[in-house]
């Protein structure tokens, strides 16, 4: 609730601001000219040289019951929803830069009251520049058709030229995929689990604009959009009896803007009106037929590697974007880090695991119960390209390691790294020797966790370095922590013979985040040899829970590099 004083506060300020040309507006009068989310309002006097829009004579000062701990607004009445001035929203609304909630209540009038005024005395190349920095987002307040109805999503490769560019509506799902040619949209949707067939791709127009629109310049009508194209491309893309798709780019001063312009389809039979077939009828017969059609303008959201993965700013995206991937192992540690890295824009992943998904791997797996009794390395697969169609998924092995083919295992041979997680000492040994086989092996990062995930390693290796030369029989010489018999380190499960860690997935997410960021380093050239990072987690719990410390173990919640 804006405390008495802070009201007093705002109104000293207008009264040394503006002397006797403020008012306190009425609980009546705020309701009718502002947004209901505001509580008290004030209505100042605005001379008519004071800022260059006509028809302004004064503005609303406004504060919600969140002031100070929200924002004072201003609006500008006589402005109105018209979008004829940038930052100006709906019913006069001005975007200001926002005050520190820690200033006093006077200081932040003051400064509001100084940008509102400053706003609106643009010169018309400053009104200009702002709505072209802008374009995005005018174009998404003056949608004509919301993105709840209809995403359009876009693969388009900014920054090339105006061409043909292929699309699919799905109206089931209420998207329409736009990509640089069919092929990505298919393999796309793919990704996305829907296929589609080579029929169901239609062309449409890229057109590059020479300069974002303003408001004002938006297309309304169908021969508002065609205005200026080149008749063959025009003539591509307005088809008879479907949905016509223009998507235009603009190069903003903060990168590349994509807008969607959507035509009905065109009444062939209506436009023909003589013509024996649709191909005889003249492109400027078929424009001014549909000139006065009104169009519906959609946003766009990107859907590139390059944006999904920085917005366009992250330098890596391309470098990552190249790599290949293979996870042997994709249980709790190898799903999850299989999930950071393609989030981190690592191009092409490919799964090696024999084991299904059960129940009681749910609550430490990337997978939910939608894909309970599947292969893991399917399942994660499948999951990773439904989140990230834009994914490759190499190749899916269903078996263990150590019986795959060896086309398989050249198709591992392959990858710029491999990662194995959580593997038993079998398989990480069989990994280990095959790699010492290859003339140029790819890097090894193996993966796991000791007891109660208390302590946790991701060793890294290139060339033809030996992990299993750092062990002590089946265990690592460099482990933390030792586990006597009857200490509880491994379960078995009840009814079988399937033996498990007692640890959470809140236990493995800084191993995992360790093991992922020590992968992106070495794929990005940032670890120059071997190595290995180590997770020390809380000693004093490792002898509570009845295992020995060993003198290694030096530090507490920490994560520590050593060469190899």
């Amino acid at each position: 609730m804006t405390s008495h004083e802070l009201i007093s506060a705002i109104e000293a300020e207008l009264q040394s601001l503006r002397p006797g040309r403020w008012r306190r507006m009425s609980a009546e009068e705020l309701r009718e000219q502002s947004p209901r989310i505001f509580q008290y309002g004030w209505r100042v006097e605005i001379s008519e040289n004071e800022i260059r829009p006509v028809g302004v004579d004064h503005f609303l000062l406004v504060v919600d019951a969140a002031f100070p701990n929200s924002q004072l607004r201003i609006l500008a009445p006589g402005m109105g929803s018209d979008f004829r001035w940038p930052h100006v929203e709906p019913k006069g609304l001005l975007c200001l830069r926002p005050t520190t909630v820690a200033a006093p209540a006077a200081d932040r009038v003051r400064h509001h009251f100084g940008d509102a005024l400053e706003l609106l005395n643009y010169s018309e190349e400053k009104c200009a520049m702002e709505f072209a920095r802008e374009f995005g987002a005018y174009w998404a307040q003056q949608a004509t058709r919301p993105q709840e109805n209809l995403r359009v999503v876009s693969l388009v490769k900014p920054g090339g030229k105006s061409r043909q560019v292929s699309f699919h509506l799905d109206s089931r799902m209420s998207r329409l995929v736009v990509a640089d040619t069919k092929a990505d949209v298919q393999a796309w949707l793919v990704g996305a689990g829907a296929p589609i067939g080579d029929h169901d791709v239609l062309p449409c127009l890229l057109v590059r604009l020479k300069k974002p629109w303003a408001p004002a310049e938006f297309p309304k009508t169908v021969g508002d959009t065609v205005n200026g194209l080149p008749e063959d491309a025009v003539r591509a893309t307005l088809l008879p009896s479907r949905k016509s798709v223009f998507l235009f780019e603009a190069t903003t001063a903060t990168g590349p803007v994509f807008a969607a312009v959507l035509a009905s389809g065109a009444k062939s039979d209506k436009i023909k009106n003589g013509f024996r077939s649709w191909n005889k009828v003249p492109t400027e017969h078929i424009k001014r037929a549909m000139a006065q059609q009104r169009v519906e303008r959609v946003v766009v959201s990107r859907v590139d590697a390059p944006w999904v993965h920085g917005r366009g700013h992250f330098s890596d995206q391309t470098s990552l974007q190249v790599r290949k991937v293979g996870f042997i192992g994709c249980g709790s540690v190898g799903s999850e880090v299989a999930g950071l890295l393609a989030k981190a824009g690592v191009g092409e992943l490919s799964f090696v695991d024999s084991d299904s998904l059960m129940s009681a791997n749910l609550s430490r797996h990337t997978l939910g119960i939608a894909y309970l009794g599947w292969n893991k390395a399917i399942a994660v697969a499948t999951e990773l390209r439904r989140r990230l169609p834009h994914l490759r998924i190499g190749s899916t092995f269903t078996s263990k390691f150590e019986h795959l083919r060896p086309a398989d295992l050249d198709k591992l041979a392959g990858m710029d790294m491999i990662v194995t997680a959580g593997l038993d000492i079998e398989g990480e040994a069989a990994v280990n020797s095959w790699r010492q086989t290859l003339d140029r092996p790819p890097a090894y990062l193996s993966i796991w966790v000791e007891a109660y995930a208390l302590a946790g390693h991701a060793v890294l290796l290139f060339g033809k370095d030996d992990l299993m030369s750092r062990f002590e029989g089946e265990h690592p010489a460099f482990r933390l922590t030792d586990w006597p018999a009857g200490s509880g380190a491994l379960i078995v499960e009840a009814g079988c013979g399937n033996v498990f860690q007692p640890h959470g997935a809140v236990d493995l997410q800084t191993p995992i985040a360790m093991a992922a960021k020590l992968a992106l380093d070495a794929l990005l050239g940032r670890v120059p040899a071997s190595c290995r990072r180590v997770w020390f987690g809380d000693r004093e719990t490792v002898a509570i829970l009845g295992g020995v410390v060993r003198k290694s173990f030096t530090e507490v919640n920490a994560v520590r590099q050593y060469s190899w």
